[in-house]
């Protein structure tokens, strides 16, 4: 007998629908598999069976076909097990065919018929909503995920459970689910219910590391304002135990909430990348990735043969922080010179591109050279010009001019680190750069000025005569690119809109070059 069931795989960030056809012949019995399936795919054979004997049904005495089309998409996911376990009790007669088009179904099955969560779950939903399926099957352990979705999705844990579900017309589900006889389905509000239970009594929240722990530094602290309200690249460059490391574990909880938008994207990433129960955290704080500097390029821009999101994709929309970025390696850092300007990597295998999404807030760290107190009135460097040379080659002049803000920051004096005084909050510094980003909105600009196109500079960085001619002089006088122009403008845009003026004054380009022509 011929049954087909409706599925999906993800293909980078994206779903792609799937049709899992089954048919039950005469013949040796097993089970034949076709439709481009991965060696993870074709080893589920095995834990079907045994999870459709444990779950109390007689596996079938025939020849199996599972077909899984479209037949050119390749097909690598665990996700596919639970809708061919579907179908095959389909054709077998124990599930009503004529509501299987109906359904949506994804889930990785266990030898004892559970049902287990899988990755990439909400693009997969996601994309079947669009589709207009009426109702959706998901893994009890991806309901979290579902729940920011949307839509008419049931969460499962069992083969028989997806069964008795599958057998049902999905408007009939929904109206049992408004009475409370169908506990299994997906409201919006559980997602937020989950949330409040995993930060119950957990203090880790944004302000859990203040910034005012940090003694001095007070320019330094100025310096994440402006980077933080603008989404501008900041490189730090001091002494060892400055404070360098402990600024850029504070930068995320001065950054502004995430829109909806934002946390919808970072939970697809997060789904994606297998963290999907993650996401549940994101509306606390923003991504925070600090990956080591032996961390290979596949790592850090992602890649694979079935390419998976490296940490530039896992730092969307938050912090990817670089520290000793002298010491990673130079083809590792030159490789973020297109996710820097693009906001996105793609990669191609066999005839597929996956994009991946990649804007973050790039935070880099380093020790003026190689023993790290070249500078410091109190020790003396014993770097070789040779080594100081070939310490800084590893920053090229291109990934240079993509950082809006460079800092040189100096050791704090005892004096100041035992002081009361101890300067700017988390807090303080977060209500500067809301107020920043409010006073742009409310200008027409509802993105960050880091993303201003270049042709639309005239249009949000107009300068007057008097600043057209102070940058003129500072173009000219620096050797300044093109680019370093231009990302000079948008982070004296970031100043005036923090001291909430409409034009940009001559104060803002100068302390703007200040960041941008640090040594």
């Amino acid at each position: 007998m011929y049954s087909r069931t409706r599925s999906a795989v993800c293909i980078g960030m994206e779903g792609r629908e799937v049709f899992v056809e089954t048919d039950i012949t005469r013949g040796l019995p097993g089970i034949g598999m076709s439709g481009l399936a991965s060696t993870m795919v074709m080893e589920s054979r095995e834990r079907i069976k045994n999870a459709i004997i444990n779950s109390g049904y007689e596996f079938p005495k025939g020849r199996i076909t599972v077909n899984l089309t479209p037949a050119s998409l390749r097909k690598n996911s665990s996700c596919l097990d639970l809708p061919i376990a579907a179908g095959i009790l389909a054709s077998e007669g124990c599930i009503r065919t004529r509501m299987l088009d109906k359904w949506g179904v994804i889930g990785e099955l266990a030898l004892d018929g559970r049902v287990l969560g899988v990755k990439g779950a909400l693009p997969m939903i996601l994309h079947m909503n669009d589709i207009g399926l009426k109702g959706i099957i998901v893994p009890e352990a991806n309901r979290a995920e579902a729940a920011l979705a949307g839509g008419n999705i049931y969460a499962v844990e069992s083969l028989r459970e997806c069964a008795m579900l599958i057998s049902m017309d999905p408007e009939d589900a929904a109206a049992m689910a408004d009475s409370d006889c169908l506990m299994s389905k997906v409201r919006p509000g559980d997602a937020a219910e989950i949330m409040d239970a995993e930060n119950e009594g957990n203090d880790n929240m944004p302000d859990d590391q203040d910034f005012a722990d940090l003694a001095g530094q007070e320019n330094a602290k100025r310096a994440v304002v402006i980077a933080a309200a603008g989404r501008h690249g900041l490189l730090m460059v001091g002494s060892p135990g400055c404070g360098k490391t402990m600024i850029a574990g504070r930068m995320a909880a001065v950054m502004p909430a995430m829109t909806d938008r934002e946390l919808l994207e970072t939970a697809i990433v997060r789904s994606v990348a297998g963290r999907g129960p993650d996401s549940i955290r994101l509306r606390y704080k923003r991504p925070f990735r600090a990956p080591h500097h032996t961390i290979g390029r596949a790592g850090l821009v992602g890649g694979g043969s079935f390419p998976v999101p490296g940490e530039i994709t896992l730092a969307h929309n938050g912090v990817l922080f670089l520290d000793e970025i002298c010491e990673f390696n130079r083809d590792v850092i030159e490789s973020l010179r297109i996710p820097l300007e693009d906001k996105k990597i793609t990669h191609f295998r066999k005839g597929e591109a996956y994009t991946f999404p990649c804007n973050f807030q790039v935070v880099m760290a380093a020790n003026p050279c190689p023993c790290g107190f070249l500078g410091d009135p109190d020790r003396e460097c014993t770097c070789t010009q040779a080594d100081l040379d070939r310490y800084r080659r590893k920053l090229s002049g291109p990934i240079m001019d993509r950082i809006d803000m460079k800092i040189s920051m100096k050791k704090v004096g005892y004096d100041e680190l035992k002081g009361k005084r101890k300067g700017l909050t988390t807090g303080e510094m977060r209500c500067q750069v809301e107020s920043a980003l409010e006073f742009a909105a409310a200008g027409g600009r509802t993105f960050f000025n880091s993303e201003i196109p270049d042709h639309d500079l005239e249009v949000y960085c107009r300068l007057g005569h008097e600043e057209e001619m102070f940058m003129k002089r500072a173009y000219d006088a620096f050797a300044m690119s093109p680019r370093a122009c231009n990302r000079t403008l948008k982070v004296a845009r970031t100043i005036a809109d923090l001291d909430a003026s409409d034009d940009i004054k001559t104060v803002h380009i100068a302390e703007a070059l200040s960041y941008r022509l640090q040594e």
